[in-house]
């Protein structure tokens, strides 16, 4: 009864969206029709996830289903196999609905999409979901599955939490396998979970990893940084931490687009500029933006990277975790330019990738620590003591 339920509530919440451009299947018929197909008897020991439905990010292989990323280019072609991350949840009991929506490739920050139909925000209509798993978003948002799977190479998961009031958790490099997944910028590419709790996020994070993270008591004895004038570190003083001020190296950006772009070229060279007119303008744009990026620039921006790393690293000696807003700006407007706000609304979530920690978006709250146990154990304290998902800007 459990499984039907959840069921009826994905379909009807389907329904209620269906011009919300959330999933890249349209109806709720094949989403009943396909989970009645993978309906199997209660287990004696129902496993961690059973009867949780779930969504995955159209970037994410689904046996049966056709992998878009979001493009014109892709989708003729159904997955042979389930990428190792959403065959580990279907094992744990979790039904998946569907794939969602995106930015086109994995790359923006609004979610608009000329091929799929922009994605709307079921919690703040006047708001883009965010980008670019804005439709993993918005399904949590929406109420068509409990938790997701999204991508993130420079605040993918974390900026829809924050527009679409709901939790992402952005792990390190390899913390979940790649295997399955389609390539943006490989060497800061990463799935996560997303979820409308951090108490689910976390059990969905078990899953994924093997890692349990429980909430303390009180943060008595951690070390809070804080930067960007985060609005909820009093709430965290509160539970006992210290709070200091820190500065983010927002010097880390330079290095870190020039390998983004670089890489971004050599993931779609096969495909562009040939096939350039079957990509949006925005993204045109950015891929002509990172032409001529070569050896000698790519090693150097590496280089660099890795010193301001070891700079900042030294500078988080003595502190367990940073506070900061998660978006760096007021969050996207529906119809706005997305090359004109992405810089700003990214730039702090942008920093955390290029530095290569995990970090945990609960709403516009980014937690940043050096494991994601210890992210999900400060939030997971946080909203046990009643705090709430700080909305959007």
């Amino acid at each position: 009864m459990e499984r039907e339920a959840a069921i009826a509530r994905s379909a009807e919440a389907i329904r209620l969206h269906s011009g919300h451009n959330i999933l890249i299947e349209s109806g709720a018929e094949p989403v009943i029709d396909r989970l009645a197909r993978r309906d199997r008897p209660v287990p004696a020991t129902p496993p961690e996830l059973w009867a949780w439905t779930f969504v995955v990010k159209d970037m994410i292989d689904v046996a049966g289903l056709p992998t878009t990323r979001g493009s014109a280019l892709y989708g003729t072609e159904e997955a042979l196999t389930s990428a190792p991350c959403v065959e580990r949840l279907e094992r744990a009991g979790a039904l998946l609905v569907g794939k969602t929506n995106q930015h086109e490739f994995a790359w923006g920050v609004t979610s608009e999409n000329p091929h799929w139909g922009d994605v709307r925000n079921p919690r703040h209509e006047h708001l883009a979901p965010g980008g670019s798993s804005g439709g993993t978003a918005a399904a949590l948002a929406a109420g068509i599955a409990r938790f997701g799977l999204g991508t993130d190479t420079g605040g993918s998961v974390r900026i829809p939490a924050a527009c679409c009031g709901v939790v992402g958790l952005r792990p390190r490099l390899g913390a979940v396998h790649a295997e399955g997944v389609a390539p943006l910028a490989p060497m800061f590419d990463v799935v996560g979970p997303m979820a409308t709790s951090v108490a689910d996020c976390a059990l969905v994070w078990q899953v994924l990893s093997g890692e349990t993270a429980a909430p303390p008591p009180s943060l008595s004895g951690l070390v809070v940084g804080v930067a960007e004038g985060c609005e909820q570190a009093g709430d965290f003083a509160d539970l006992g931490a210290e709070v200091r001020e820190i500065a983010l190296p927002y010097d880390i950006l330079s290095s870190y687009w020039t390998i983004v772009g670089a890489q971004a070229r050599r993931t779609h060279e096969a495909t562009y500029p040939r096939n350039a007119a079957s990509y949006s303008a925005g993204v045109r744009r950015k891929l002509d933006g990172a032409a001529g990026i070569g050896h000698r620039e790519y090693r150097r921006a590496r280089e660099e990277l890795a010193a301001v790393r070891a700079g900042f690293s030294a500078q988080m000696s003595g502190v367990d975790v940073l506070l900061t807003p998660t978006l760096g700006g007021p969050a996207p407007r529906v119809g706005c330019d997305e090359a004109a706000i992405r810089g700003e609304v990214g730039r702090i979530t942008s920093v955390v990738s290029a530095l290569g920690l995990p970090a945990l978006a609960i709403g516009d709250l980014q937690v940043v620590g050096r494991s994601e146990v210890d992210v999900l154990r400060v939030g997971l304290c946080w909203e046990a003591r009643g705090g709430a998902i700080p909305a959007p800007r």
